[in-house]
């Protein structure tokens, strides 16, 4: 019984790694094939900042959270703020 249990423990461990891992590899293979995705992506993990170029406004922030249609980051004078990736023109970060 109790290797069983020990078992299922170890398999339910690598189970575990394997689905981290394979989105880690979705991750990194969405990031090479889209540079603005992977630079807001950098800037979160970084925590620094990015200036977003869209529709002839320039807005700098540090991004906070990032999904599928929008980027959500934070500055000085907003504690929220939130673009549609589609509407965003370039990027330009130092880091």
């Amino acid at each position: 019984m109790i290797k069983l249990k020990k078992l299922m423990q170890a398999l339910l461990i690598t189970s575990i790694v394997a689905a981290g891992s394979a989105s880690a590899a979705d991750t990194t293979a969405a990031t090479e094939k889209d540079p603005v995705r992977s630079t807001l992506l950098e800037s979160k993990e970084k925590n620094k900042g990015v200036t977003v170029h869209t529709n002839g406004n320039n807005i700098a922030m540090v991004v906070t959270g990032l999904d599928d249609k929008y980027v959500i980051g934070r500055n000085q004078q907003a504690s929220r703020i939130i673009i549609r990736l589609d509407r965003i023109d370039g990027i330009s970060a130092a880091f």
